[in-house]
């Protein structure tokens, strides 16, 4: 009973600091004026928050729990688990597109100067729910090792699994930034997804698929996955 408490006033102390860091920032969030939303004492939400950085590990740690689980929708998917692979991919970008306040969590929580300043217990239970993704992701490269060709070894799987997500995380880094606009307007943003999905497959064909329409592949799949947002350019 009291561990189910701490629990419940831990979610109402997170969903108030979300709806404050998505109203004034991160970096302006006051520790007192989040215990006034929370309705509790300062002294309280230390207790299950020591640090502002504690706090947002706590955030990215249940934005990677809602990722996981919209992700694991790609397990059902009927086709070969390197298709599996591809939806995933596509419904993680999805992900941090269509909830950019979650993936901010999660892109800030990265940052040494705010994990290096949390307690190593949130720190560790960050990377474990980061771990989690990882594993689903590798489990379909494994599967899919002979699509990969007769050379293909787990050590590339691993390889390709970093470089498909170095991809995804770095086309929403790039796009909530909008550092690009600069250059490319709002290119990256409008074609998202189609650029998502040629980089994918110039990564799948360079680690050995060697189907003829590979990129008719990956690109239907992602008009199948993300219609509303996937183009007519494919």
């Amino acid at each position: 009973m009291k561990q189910e408490k701490r629990q419940q006033r831990e979610k109402v102390i997170l969903d108030r600091a979300q709806e404050l860091i998505s109203e004034y920032g991160f970096f302006d969030l006051k520790m007192s004026d989040l215990a006034r939303a929370a309705e509790i004492s300062v002294g309280t939400l230390y207790v299950h928050f020591a640090s502002k950085e504690d706090l947002l590990l706590g955030l990215a740690v249940r934005a990677g729990a809602i990722r996981t689980e919209f992700l694991a929708t790609a397990c059902d998917h009927d086709g070969t688990p390197l298709d599996k692979f591809i939806v995933a991919s596509l419904l993680d970008i999805l992900f941090s597109i269509e909830k950019p306040e979650l993936f901010e969590m999660e892109y800030l929580a990265m940052s040494p100067s705010i994990w290096r300043r949390a307690t190593v217990g949130r720190h560790q239970e960050l990377l474990r729910k980061v771990g989690d993704a990882t594993r689903m992701f590798q489990g379909f490269l494994d599967d899919a090792a002979p699509m990969l060709g007769a050379d293909y070894a787990r050590d590339q799987g691993r390889t390709l699994n970093l470089g498909s997500w170095a991809l995804s995380f770095g086309m929403n880094a790039l796009a909530l930034s909008e550092i690009t606009d600069a250059h490319y307007g709002s290119l990256l943003r409008e074609n998202a997804f189609e650029t998502f999905c040629d980089g994918l497959t110039a990564i799948l064909t360079g680690a050995g698929w060697t189907a003829d329409d590979a990129r008719k592949r990956v690109h239907a799949l992602g008009a199948q996955y993300v219609p509303a947002h996937f183009g007519t350019s494919a």
